[in-house]
């Protein structure tokens, strides 16, 4: 395990602390936590860029005709509001 000095302005902070307690974890865990999702997701975000862009551009053709639109029901991510 490693440390770093962290400098954070005042109220987040605040925030941070008032999070972590009604969490019922430590702030440094709480923090620790946050760090490890934000790391995950931005490995995961290049991993899924890198395979975008070996895909092949005939998918991607086909996956640009795709509407943007709201999930019908039943396909929602859980958790997506």
């Amino acid at each position: 395990m490693s440390s770093y000095p962290l400098r954070l302005p005042e109220h987040v902070m605040a925030e941070a602390r008032q999070l972590a307690e009604q969490d019922g974890t430590s702030l440094n865990q709480f923090l620790s936590s946050l760090i490890a999702e934000r790391v995950g997701e931005l490995r995961a975000t290049a991993d899924i860029q890198a395979r975008a862009a070996r895909a092949n551009p005939a998918a991607k053709v086909i996956l640009a005709r795709v509407p943007d639109r709201t999930p019908l029901a039943g396909d929602e991510l859980p958790g997506a509001h």
